[in-house]
């Protein structure tokens, strides 16, 4: 789905308009700007995503009818919906994966307990060392520039290894669960009917 389609619905479940929880799912989907893949999902289609929704957006939203409107509820729909009714953990998403601790050797330290915290939240999230590929890449840089300004962004950059590009740690992964790859088909056929019915 995109972010247009999970907006519709977070009209049908929360009230309002669409256009009121279309950022946040600009946020959840962030990630395919650096792999146009359905992999892209594990970086933030998961607990932890939801987790930074809410430190992004804030606990709630006011909607158009002036509802308030729990972000941890917007994010947690946009993940069922594209994950077959299923909100993993991270840890959920590197189940039966072989952790090559590629990431970990490479952890860099930002002088500055705050954003060192940032960098290793993935790994205390998850206990897999692969995970740190999420802040610890290009995708990782965009993050620390969204939560911690540009300053920290320019910093990660200049520490990180040339390469460090989260689409070639995604192109490795293979999804072995179905939930992985597969929508939320109730949610499929309201859209369908709502275009039929335009």
């Amino acid at each position: 789905m995109n972010t247009w389609e999970h907006s519709v619905i977070g009209q049908r479940k929360f009230g309002g308009k669409p256009e009121d929880y279309i950022e946040i799912h600009r946020f959840l989907d962030s990630s395919k700007y650096f792999f146009y893949h359905i992999k892209h999902r594990l970086l933030l289609h998961n607990l932890y995503g939801v987790e930074l929704a809410v430190e992004l957006f804030g606990e709630t939203i006011v909607n158009a009818d002036r509802a308030n409107v729990m972000v941890r509820d917007i994010a947690v729909e946009h993940i069922r919906e594209d994950l077959d009714g299923k909100v993993p953990t991270l840890a959920d998403w590197f189940a039966g994966y072989e952790d090559t601790g590629t990431f970990f050797n490479v952890v860099p330290d930002l002088g500055n307990e705050h954003l060192n915290s940032f960098v290793w939240r993935p790994y205390l999230r998850s206990g897999v060392k692969d995970s740190l590929c999420i802040t610890i890449s290009d995708f990782g840089i965009k993050l620390m520039e969204i939560f911690h300004g540009a300053d920290a962004a320019l910093k990660l950059t200049g520490i990180l290894p040339k390469g460090s590009s989260v689409s070639d740690f995604l192109r490795k992964v293979n999804l072995t669960q179905r939930w992985q790859y597969t929508p939320q088909r109730e949610e499929i056929e309201w859209l369908k009917q709502m275009d039929n019915n335009i």
